[in-house]
């Protein structure tokens, strides 16, 4: 047996990479040890220098590139390494794509424990799709810039949330960092603007870095749990251009939000009769020099321009400014509570042919031109001839559950999220679609009681649902939904994942139960990231 090198910290180690983990590192193995490498891809030469080392496995980084893969490329984002969003940047996207696909038939093939043969003869591939400005919903984490906080601790200037600044000294009070979180760090990486993300995010950051620089807004620190501003989400709809803004707080309330509404919208807000004048167009008349100033420092691009630099069609999009109070020790982005201070509490948006009102704590795929082909499919497996009674879990708004709505008699839609089923009952009302139904509740307790009612009524359960659709979060579905799921017995279940390692897992507990793979797609609804969609049409073959 080879005995494995006794390697430590720094060592450095020549290693060929030959496979990527799900968060984007290199694998290589030497010597006995595997390691994982980040900023590398398969087919990479590297000298890696060793970060940690463990009993079986150890972490390390790209020292020297000693030969590069062939499927290496240049990073188009200026923080690719460094921000822990998006891991495969420097990796081709048609071979991000067959690694992928790989990913879901090895996860069916090891965990599941289908036939290789079989596992690649019902596949359909994966489907590729934009890889820049994609996503729909942003997340920006914000803290005290680290000299603002080290200022504070020394006894420096004063902090007084939420007082105006003297316009004198606002520059000195530049104190935030916003952006995302390094990798598997919860330091923050500024960046002006995320590749992936929609185009007005930046304007809008910078608007609320004016704002909070002028009222002296402090950021949030995880060690002391001090601090108001917590996280900036921001959530568009990619068919109206509707964009929400809301604030997460360490607190219950938002000071001088207000003023924060005013910039957003180029708008005053002052006047006695309430009337509302657009700042873009009271400073139409000014140079360009001292319109320049009053955007907050923002050079001026055009005559459209608003306030704090914001493009005055960018100001027509922001429909509302909403607070999210969250005053919980921990890594949960968002508290129980949503307000809405100004404008709507939700955005619209089209998929297809329907409509949606989306809400902050609502769950709504973030890619929406990947989200058509996912219901599409969803749509496609499930067969349905317009006779299908439906039980769709983890519905979030609805949107698959109104997909299917369409062709089937009845769908009954179940979501833990009480405003999602809010946004559900709207949304189907909105399209006119009377033979959705939907309940709040957890999939493992809802489902499970309700076949349970059904029992007690004398009816034969295995006979009232034709089809179960399940789109459970990354940890897959609780085995007392799947067992509930089988004690209906449907004829097919249509499961949308967002792990294969819980599909897996999941796909595992049905065929035991008398099912099976019938067919099976990727849909790459995160490129450039590790992370894919499996969308399985799991057939019963026995009752």
């Amino acid at each position: 047996m080879q005995k494995t090198k006794c390697y430590k910290k720094n060592d450095l180690v020549a290693l060929e990479i030959t496979d990527l983990t799900e968060e984007g590192q290199g694998v290589g193995k030497c010597d006995g040890l595997v390691f994982f490498v980040k900023g590398s891809v398969m087919g990479d030469v590297v000298e890696a220098k060793i970060l940690k080392v463990k009993k079986n496995y150890a972490y390390a980084k790209v020292e020297k590139l000693l030969e590069a893969s062939p499927y290496r490329v240049t990073p188009l984002c200026p923080v690719a390494g460094k921000c822990g969003g998006c891991q495969l940047q420097h990796l081709s996207y048609e071979k991000e794509l067959a690694w992928k696909e790989d990913r879901i038939a090895q996860s069916l093939i090891r965990i599941a424990g289908i036939p290789e043969e079989e596992v690649h003869a019902k596949g359909e591939g994966i489907l590729g799709g934009k890889t820049e400005r994609y996503r729909n919903k942003a997340q920006y984490p914000v803290q005290n810039r680290k000299e603002h906080r080290e200022e504070i601790a020394l006894g420096g200037r004063a902090f007084e949330e939420g007082k105006k600044a003297p316009e004198k000294e606002q520059e000195s009070y530049d104190s935030l960092d916003i952006g995302f979180y390094g990798f598997h760090s919860h330091r923050i990486i500024e960046t002006e603007d995320c590749l992936i993300n929609s185009e007005e995010n930046p304007l809008i950051l910078n608007c609320i870095k004016e704002w909070a620089r002028e009222y002296q807004i402090s950021g949030y620190e995880e060690e002391t749990g001090k601090g108001l501003l917590r996280h900036i989400f921001l959530r568009k709809g990619f068919v109206t251009g509707e964009i929400l803004l809301c604030l997460v707080l360490n607190g219950k309330s938002l000071p001088h939000g207000k003023e924060l509404w005013e910039r957003l919208q180029g708008l005053s807000l002052n006047d006695e009769e309430g009337s509302l004048q657009s700042r873009a167009d009271m400073q139409c008349d000014m140079d360009t020099q001292s319109r320049a100033e009053l955007h907050c420092g923002v050079e001026t691009q055009s005559e459209d321009d608003g306030h704090c630099g914001l493009n005055k069609k960018v100001q027509e999009k922001i429909v509302g400014l909403c607070i999210n109070i969250n005053e919980a020790r921990g890594n949960a982005i968002l508290g129980r509570e949503t307000r809405c201070l100004y404008g709507k509490d939700s955005i619209e948006d089209k998929i297809g042919e329907l409509s949606f009102s989306i809400s902050v704590p609502s769950f709504y795929q973030v890619n929406p031109v990947q989200t058509e082909k996912i219901y599409g499919k969803a749509l496609e497996y499930a067969a349905l001839t317009g006779e299908e009674t439906v039980w769709d879990c983890y519905c979030g708004i609805g949107t698959i559950s109104l997909f299917l709505a369409q062709k089937a008699k009845q769908v009954y839609g179940l979501e833990i999220v009480p405003e999602a089923i809010e946004n559900a009952k709207e949304n189907a009302e909105k399209n006119g679609l009377q033979n959705a139904e939907f309940f709040v509740g957890a999939a493992e307790e809802v489902l499970p009681k309700w076949v349970e009612e059904q029992k007690r009524e004398g009816k034969d359960v295995g006979n009232l649902v034709d089809v179960v659709s399940l789109d459970p979060p990354r940890k897959g579905c609780d085995k007392a939904c799947l067992s509930a799921a089988l004690e209906l017995s449907p004829k097919r279940i249509v499961y949308v994942s967002c792990d294969p390692g819980s599909l897996a897992r999941d796909m595992k507990y049905l065929r035991e139960g008398g099912y099976t793979l019938e067919k099976w797609v990727g849909i790459d609804n995160f490129p450039r990231t590790g992370h894919v969609e499996c969308i399985a049409l799991i057939q019963r073959v026995k009752s």
